[in-house]
Parts: structure tokens; sequence; C-alpha cells
């Protein structure tokens, strides 16, 4: 079997490297509850970097290799700087909510809510 150039250029994207960096941010409301959050840095690897309960601000983590990581909320945006003074910058691209934890979450008609944030790479314009 012969392939061509352009057969192997789709494999190859196919297969490729996969995954881009991107911040997801988890957020739990309810009657009653305090908002509970969790988030989580994705790298280019694939690999997952837990951010704990982080939603708005900038911080330090505890991975030597990020400076600081910063999420605006109210701007739908976010940057991480790097240890060698690199900045990748991310925009909220999708975010979404559904029922959380069964009818025992609810009270007065009111129930747990689960939402889904994710940021993706963007150009750094701030």
């Amino acid at each position: 079997m012969k392939l061509t150039l352009t057969t192997a250029a789709l494999v190859l994207s196919l297969i490729g490297s996969g995954e881009a960096a991107r911040i997801e941010l988890n957020v739990t409301t309810g009657p009653g509850l305090i908002p509970v959050f969790s988030s989580a840095y994705y790298g280019d690897d694939g690999k997952m970097y837990s951010l704990g309960a982080f939603d708005d601000g900038c911080r330090k983590t505890k991975y030597d290799w990020i400076r600081q990581i910063c999420l605006d909320s109210d701007r739908e945006r976010g940057h991480i700087v790097y240890s060698g003074g690199t900045k990748k910058c991310f925009r909220m691209t999708s975010q979404s909510s559904k029922l959380c934890g069964g009818s025992e979450s609810c009270w007065g008609g009111v129930c747990n809510r689960c939402w889904h944030y994710v940021y993706t790479e963007a150009k750094c314009t701030w």
C-alpha cells in the first residue's frame, strides 16, 4: 500500500500530539451551599495538573514550572506565566451546567447545579 503525502499528513494529524493546553473549572452551587470550586490545567501533553479550589484572581501553584496562574471570570479569560517567563493566554470557549446530587440535594424546589467551564488557548491581548 502506497501512502500519498496528503494521506500521511492526515493520519499524523489524527494521531499526533492530540491535546492542546486548556484550563477547566468546575463549580457546584445549590440551596444553602457555598459554591464549591475545583480547577485543573491540562498541558499540551494531555496530562491533568490540579489547581485546587480556584476560580478567580492570581496565585502560585505547587508546580515549580508554573510561576503564576490568573483567571478573570468576569472577563472570561486567564493566563499562565511559566517559570521561564513565557506567558500562555486562555479564553473561555465553553460552559455547561446540569442538575447534580440527586433529589436529596434539593430544598424548597432549588437543587444543586454543577457548572463546567473550559478555557482554551488564545492570543495574548492583555
